[in-house]
């Protein structure tokens, strides 16, 4: 893996931007499917109670993923 060097401050900006982005996609999917969140509506997909619902299902389980992922990396940074 290639690594740079960036200052501390450009990177939670980065950070916090690309979370903005990544909390609005999550609820725009949650809200299509008229769910109280994201955990609700992947299950009542794999449930298959919510038909048509697979691929936005799967997107939002990467999203999730990946926002996880965002926090951790941000929380290492406020060390």
């Amino acid at each position: 893996m290639t690594q740079i060097s960036m200052d501390k401050d450009l990177a939670k900006d980065l950070i916090d931007s690309k979370l903005k982005n990544i909390k609005t996609q999550i609820s725009e999917i949650v809200e299509k499917w008229n769910q109280p969140s994201a955990d609700i509506m992947i299950q009542l997909s794999r449930e298959g109670k919510l038909p048509e619902s697979e691929l936005d299902a799967i997107g939002l389980t990467n999203l999730l993923k990946k926002k996880f992922e965002l926090e951790n990396l941000q929380r290492n940074l406020e060390v």
